[in-house]
């Protein structure tokens, strides 16, 4: 079966994505059979372009990556801006992976409604859209009857909500914790190997894993929308990020990782969610954690999350020092997804 893709945002993730279908391209054909074409790609300084008979991928991750235009590739035509790509385009699944705003999950919100009131199919890797609207979002997919995936918004390729989903049928998620953030994971880690804070963050900045202003990350922020994402998705919280109470990493010196390695323990970024009879109660905070425990094993980028349910007890999932190749691979996975639902309809 032929799927055609359009994409909103080629960035890092999207580019490596395409990669990886470029390169599994026979396998997912004897596999799954799945055969994509891709008619449309939009970006925010590449420009926008749609095409009939279809996009070569790796042409155009070549294009991007030698800072040229997507106009210049051969049987494409130029389109006004995402919107227009979105309204144009000749697609079955809309992969959308601009960057979050932390603000109001804009503009991708608005990409992702109305790819799904066209009938698209809709993969996300950006957390926005499930820390802001997911209720609406969900709704809306349901009525049109389409897929909305998103497996990239929380520990990159890691099944978490897959693993709720398909793995946990019957069971109530009563809440969770997590060490979410790979950027304040590398450099408590890196304070704990003699590195001060600030070679620790410029680490994780020349690494690619925190943008030259990583402020959302240090801040606690990047970690309170990833609960507010899972809290929506697995516990119905209907919360925003604003609910979250958050405090962040700045403030942590090499005296207070010093004192912690003294007593057994290290610090550690938590996000956790908490069922109580006044709701769900959504907290970010620094914690001292012990050095054996599944947070106080995580070293470098890696993070975990621990879901308590009610009939299985506690859950941990470990990614062991992700990259943006994890991340491409959730796109990958959600997408599979997709095929097969589209085979069944």
């Amino acid at each position: 079966m032929e799927v055609r893709l359009a994409f909103i945002g080629f960035g890092n993730v999207a580019r490596s994505f395409a990669r990886i279908l470029t390169a599994r391209a026979d396998q997912l054909d004897e596999e799954y059979g799945l055969h994509c074409k891709t008619t449309a790609i939009a970006t925010g300084t590449h420009g926008c372009v749609t095409s009939h008979d279809g996009i070569d991928l790796i042409e155009a991750v070549a294009c991007i990556e030698r800072g040229g235009q997507l106009t210049d590739l051969a049987g494409c035509e130029p389109a006004g801006d995402s919107l227009a790509v979105l309204n144009q385009c000749e697609a079955d699944v809309l992969f959308e992976t601009t960057p979050l705003d932390i603000n109001s999950g804009e503009p991708a919100i608005t990409h992702i409604r109305t790819a799904l009131a066209r009938g698209l199919h809709v993969v996300t890797a950006n957390k926005g859209p499930i820390a802001f609207s997911y209720s609406e979002l969900k709704t809306l997919a349901k009525h049109h009857g389409v897929q909305f995936r998103f497996e990239g918004t929380v520990m990159d390729g890691t099944p978490v909500f897959n693993l709720v989903e398909r793995c946990l049928p019957g069971t109530r998620v009563l809440g969770f914790s997590g060490v979410l953030n790979s950027t304040t994971n590398l450099i408590l880690t890196g304070m704990e190997s003699g590195q001060s804070f600030e070679e620790s963050l410029a680490e994780a900045q020349r690494r690619g894993i925190a943008e030259a202003n990583a402020d959302y990350d240090i801040d606690g922020w990047d970690a309170a929308v990833k609960a507010v994402a899972l809290a929506n998705v697995l516990m119905n919280a209907e919360a925003r990020p604003a609910d979250v109470k958050r405090s962040g990493i700045r403030g942590i010196s090499m005296k207070d990782v010093e004192v912690a390695a003294a007593s057994g323990n290290v610090i550690r970024l938590v996000a956790r969610a908490e069922q109580s009879a006044n709701g769900i109660g959504l907290v970010v905070r620094p914690e001292l954690v012990p050095c054996a425990s599944v947070f106080g094993s995580l070293g470098g980028t890696s993070n975990a999350l621990v879901i308590k349910t009610d009939l299985m007890g506690e859950i941990a999932v470990v990614e062991n020092d992700p990259g943006v190749e994890q991340t491409a691979y959730a796109l990958l996975s959600d997408l599979i997804s997709v095929h097969k639902a589209l085979q069944h309809t």
